[in-house]
């Protein structure tokens, strides 16, 4: 069940891309850059079926895991969902669901702007210079 929220999470989707998503390379924020990684390769998932995949998706994905496993944002039930989302994401990297609205994909982007609204003080963080997406 999603959490109760008084916006519309893909206008605030927007507005955070606008503000926190640098045009090219990773975000400062820990907030832009989760905003950054669910965007991008939810784009590449439904405008080319993850042809480009490769580990540093994975490294990505479960970055993302991680950071919305948060039990002052989520309840239990909710990271677990969220859990098995991101599972589900990489193990069928090879053939993405890209039904829209209650995909893994948008489930995980969903809840990235519920973390974003909950923490909504940019939260600095240092660029990994192993990644080049």
């Amino acid at each position: 069940m999603p959490p109760k929220r008084d916006y519309n999470w893909k206008q605030e989707h927007r507005r955070l891309w606008e503000t926190m998503v640098p045009p090219r390379d990773q975000a400062t924020t820990l907030q832009g850059e989760l905003v950054r990684i669910a965007g991008k390769l939810t784009d590449q998932a439904y405008r080319n079926g993850n042809c480009n995949w490769d580990d540093a998706h994975v490294r990505m994905w479960q970055f993302v895991g991680k950071q919305l496993d948060d039990p002052s944002v989520f309840s239990e039930e909710e990271r677990r969902e969220i859990q098995a989302a991101v599972e589900e994401i990489i193990c069928d990297e090879q053939c993405p669901d890209l039904s829209g609205d209650g995909s893994c994909y948008y489930l995980v982007g969903e809840r990235v702007i519920d973390w974003c609204m909950a923490h909504p003080d940019p939260i600095l963080r240092e660029i990994d210079p192993t990644l080049h997406y």
